[in-house]
């Protein structure tokens, strides 16, 4: 951590209630509240002279502090000033709170309107009712579970017999998690899905907002931003055609079982699941270029540097439960093993061209960003489940990595990116990540039928989830001719992380 000075105020000030010359000696007194600090000096004159400044100091703007701030470390006025910020005397002169909330909170207005439009606005009127019903759920959902316990068997989102429609489901797992994670962009898609249902009063809204303390400095604006986007092209999704669930095999008999067991069959049901549905839509677009490079190839390596900057995240909350031993050790190196990967990503991206910058103002593609985000809520709601879950990330045990596999023979065009891509593919399976399901579940004696049902449908509704991240890179990636990737409310972003107008938007 970097060490505090009070170089680093803004506009320094002197926060003191009175400066007095000691009438004991050559010395200053300078008192706050009931404090009271002596300065000793060399001469009554001295005294007065600093004492002088030292009132002067009291104006930010007093040019004296150009003075103090470039006095090198050791002089008279650097020492006294760190003096006096190690005991609480200089406060930041701009006080621009009020106008730095004031302008985040238009921010978030103007980031609520503007992706309403870009998003839900040109949709039919058939569509556009059908999405105000299922906005008015998610918020009257809102309200009933921020009282109660989080997904109760017979309210359960993952369960498709519970919610049949895979976005609606999706966002009621979005909205729980940024109740746990970040409250102000869970008002902010409130508010979102208020205007959409048309009961959007702005006046409370804003004032609800402005209460909330956090929305000065707290929260990140950009992944606010991100989530709201998400919402509404999920809000989208769910009145087309494509939102009902993917059809899935039934559970298979369930009784009283060990870990290991439950979760061999955990596997059988996810080859059962993965073979109903067939090659995802990326695989088979994928195939179509012959091994030829094309934006298709770069959009899983931007795509999941996105997933892999926040991976940690889906592992963290393991950290703070009071699990045994074995578990517990397990995913704290689990934790350390996967810190940094991002770097390995964005490594891979700088070869395909990629840069930094375009990276750090790209906004994920949603169902990427919801993938870190449901997981991530996953182990700290169901800790077994997301035991189980961390096959969904890793690969199921024994399976080769099929996809790693076709885009390696695609990379084979780019040296630099086929020797910078594998290196990641190495590194985990010189890791055994794809056994860390199982040796988690060697260490859980017991899993009761209720627990065997309730892990199998979120493992199904996780598999799906990924299955339609992968069609997400498709469809995004698919249809360019040259390469782009998803910027602010939509906007194309260069690899160069120029932001595209919208009037020269385009394939």
């Amino acid at each position: 951590m970097e060490l505090w000075t009070f170089h680093r105020y803004r506009q320094p000030c002197l926060s003191v209630d009175a400066i007095e010359l000691d009438d004991q000696g050559p010395a200053l007194v300078l008192r706050q509240g009931i404090h009271a600090y002596s300065l000793a000096v060399d001469d009554k004159d001295a005294a007065v002279e600093i004492a002088r400044d030292l009132a002067a100091l009291r104006d930010s703007a007093a040019p004296l502090w150009d003075v103090v701030r470039q006095c090198p470390a050791g002089q008279s006025w650097n020492a006294i000033c760190e003096f006096l910020d190690k005991h609480s005397l200089i406060r930041e002169g701009a006080d621009d709170a009020a106008h730095h909330l004031a302008a985040r909170q238009k921010r978030i207005e103007d980031c609520i309107a503007d992706t309403i439009a870009a998003v839900l606005d040109d949709l039919g009127p058939d569509r556009r009712a059908a999405i105000a019903i299922h906005a008015r759920t998610l918020r009257a959902d809102m309200v009933a579970r921020a009282a109660g316990r989080a997904f109760a068997a017979d309210g359960d989102p993952f369960d498709a017999t519970v919610q049949p429609n895979f976005f609606v489901a999706l966002l009621v797992l979005e909205l729980e998690y940024f109740r746990r994670a970040s409250p102000l962009t869970l008002m902010a898609a409130d508010s979102l899905l208020s205007r959409v249902t048309g009961e959007h009063d702005a006046e409370s809204k804003l004032d609800a907002m402005a209460d909330l303390s956090e929305a000065g400095v707290l929260y990140d604006l950009r992944d606010l931003e991100a989530h709201l986007w998400l919402v509404a092209q999920c809000l989208a999704a769910a009145s087309a055609d494509e939102a009902r669930r993917l059809p899935a095999p039934p559970l298979p008999p369930l009784s009283l079982s060990s870990g290991l067991e439950f979760m061999r069959r955990t596997e059988l049901l996810t080859r059962e699941a993965l073979r109903d549905w067939g090659q995802n839509p990326y695989v088979t677009a994928l195939d179509a270029l012959n091994d030829t490079y094309s934006p298709l190839v770069a959009g899983p390596f931007i795509e999941q540097y996105h997933v892999t900057r926040r991976f940690v995240e889906i592992i963290a909350p393991f950290l703070s439960k009071r699990l045994a031993p074995p578990l517990r050790e397990m995913m704290f190196r689990y934790y350390s093993e996967e810190v940094g990967h991002e770097a390995l990503e964005s490594t891979t991206c700088e070869a395909m061209g990629v840069s930094q910058e375009a990276l750090d103002r790209a906004v994920p593609l949603p169902l990427h960003f919801a993938f870190v985000d449901v997981l991530t809520l996953l182990a700290d709601l169901d800790p077994i489940s997301s035991f189980a879950s961390i096959m969904v990330i890793e690969g199921v045990f024994g399976e080769p990595p099929k996809m790693s596999l076709r885009l390696a023979a695609v990379a084979r065009t780019n040296p630099a990116l086929r020797e910078i891509s594998g290196d990641h593919d190495e590194l985990n399976e010189t890791l055994n990540h794809n056994s860390i399901s199982r040796d988690a579940f060697e260490h859980v004696a017991a899993v009761t039928p209720a627990t065997q049902a309730r892990v199998m449908r979120r493992i199904l509704f996780l598999l799906e989830l990924n299955h339609r991240a992968w069609g997400g890179i498709a469809d995004f990636y698919g249809r360019q001719h040259q390469l782009w990737l998803q910027g602010a409310l939509g906007r194309q972003l260069s690899p160069q992380g120029i932001l595209q107008p919208r009037s020269m938007q385009g394939d």
